[in-house]
């Protein structure tokens, strides 16, 4: 059984009005409050409160467009929980006065607090490639993000805060 191709996804947040829209299907999108956000030299952080989900407090994003990525950690209801994951996107990101624009390129990292990192979505990846979802050069892209982000990670010997402190946008863990 191979895996369902799916259209690439695009987020787009909106400073201004403070709202995050998520396609959730081709004529349907989530749209959700920001509850905070903040830009700063490295990238735009912004938290969105889960009221609805049993699981989830709440997830913080970091977009970075310099380097290409997207980083999502969702803080769990359960303050026992002891694994908390970090998901590191490859993404390309435009900037257009309020609104930053976010296409997944459909591959990325998953990482546990103190772990090394693993690939993640790569079937998805895969299909999309296959399938013409993502075109050549978008599939380019994401392999190399990855590949840099492993390299960069391993030499910050998997310490998150040290390799998101080298990209400016300071600590990951503290949100």
């Amino acid at each position: 059984m191979s895996p369902v191709v799916s259209r690439q996804l695009v987020e787009v947040v909106d400073i201004r009005s403070a709202t995050r829209t998520l396609p959730l299907a081709p004529e349907e999108v989530l749209e959700q409050a920001l509850d905070r956000w903040q830009v700063t030299e490295g990238g735009l952080r912004t938290t969105v409160l889960s009221a609805e989900d049993p699981f989830v407090l709440a997830e913080t994003c970091w977009y970075v467009p310099d380097h290409g990525l997207r980083l999502r950690r969702r803080r769990p209801r359960d303050t026992a929980a002891a694994d908390v994951t970090t998901e590191i996107g490859a993404v390309r990101i435009d900037v257009d006065d309020a609104r930053w624009r976010c296409t997944d390129l459909l591959l990325g990292l998953e990482i546990l607090d103190g772990r090394p990192a693993r690939v993640a979505h790569h079937a998805d990846f895969a299909a999309a490639v296959a399938g013409g979802v993502l075109s050549a050069t978008d599939a380019d892209e994401a392999m190399s993000t990855v590949h840099r982000v492993l390299g960069e990670l391993g030499e910050a010997r998997h310490d998150l805060d040290a390799w998101t402190g080298s990209l400016g946008i300071g600590s990951l863990t503290r949100y």
